[in-house]
C-alpha cells in the first residue's frame, strides 16, 4: 500500500485532505509540525509528501531540506497560503515536485498527487 505524509498545520485541513486522498490502495498519515513531519519520514517511509511553508515550530522549507536529508527522492508537494515569488523560487530550486497556493482545487491536488506517488514507485 502507498503512503502519503501531509504535514499542515491546520487540523481541519488535515481532516478533509485525508478523507479526500485516503482509498483502498493509499494510507495518509498527516502531522502538525515539521518535527512530527520529519519522525513520521524517518519511521513510515512516505512514498509522497505535502508539506506546509508555515508550520509552528519551522520553516517548511527548512524541513523540506531535513526530509530530503532523509530520503532525496521522496517527491514533495510544497503548498501556502502566503506565497511570495521567492519562496515558490526556493522551493522549486530545492527540488519540490510541485508548488501549490491554498486554497487549492481539489482536483488538482488529487492529480500532482498521482504524479507524485507514481514517480516515486
Amino acid at each position: 500500500m502507498l503512503k502519503l505524509l501531509i504535514v499542515d498545520d491546520e487540523p481541519n485541513l488535515l481532516y478533509s485532505l485525508k478523507k479526500g486522498l485516503e482509498s483502498d490502495d493509499l494510507c495518509v498519515i498527516t502531522a502538525e509540525t515539521a518535527e512530527q513531519g520529519i519522525a513520521s519520514v524517518r519511521e513510515e517511509r512516505p512514498d509522497a509528501v505535502i508539506l506546509d511553508v508555515r508550520l509552528p515550530d519551522m520553516s517548511g522549507l527548512d524541513a523540506f531540506a531535513l526530509i530530503q536529508a532523509i530520503d532525496a527522492r521522496l517527491p514533495v508537494i510544497i503548498i501556502t497560503a502566503f506565497s511570495t515569488t521567492d519562496t515558490a523560487i526556493e522551493a522549486m530550486k530545492r527540488g519540490a515536485f510541485e508548488y501549490l497556493l491554498k486554497p487549492v482545487e481539489f482536483e488538482q491536488l488529487y492529480n500532482t498527487v498521482n504524479r507524485a506517488l507514481e514517480i516515486s514507485r
